[in-house]
């Protein structure tokens, strides 16, 4: 179950930060769209998208690693932060990708 989470958990990290890329890196006519995750904000806005992204893929590979590795946590805590991790990913993934079909900018649109 551990490694299932760990995949999953890596699978949408990657899903997440391309929905996002695809929301923000370029102005959509009509739209003002903006990063809901304050933290993520405040990065991008410091580091730019790009870097901003590439910044929080390390920082969340590096978290799922240490998870995925370290004997300082039962089991079940891990599967449970993980748990956490996947559920929260998921639901952006979800957003993003009802964001970019709304603005008709998804790759199944034909737009980009």
């Amino acid at each position: 179950m551990l490694r299932l989470f760990v995949w999953t958990t890596i699978a949408l990290t990657c899903a997440d930060h391309w929905t996002t890329w695809v929301c923000l890196h370029a102005p959509v006519e009509g739209w003002d769209v903006v990063e809901a995750n304050p933290v993520a904000e405040w990065l991008f806005q410091q580091a730019g998208l790009a870097a901003g992204l590439a910044i929080d893929t390390a920082l969340t590979l590096a978290a799922i690693g240490y998870l995925a590795l370290t004997r300082n946590l039962a089991h079940e805590i891990k599967l449970g932060l993980l748990a956490v991790i996947t559920l929260t990913t998921g639901y952006a993934v979800l957003c993003n990708l009802g964001a970019v079909t709304q603005m008709g900018i998804a790759p199944w649109s034909g737009s980009l």
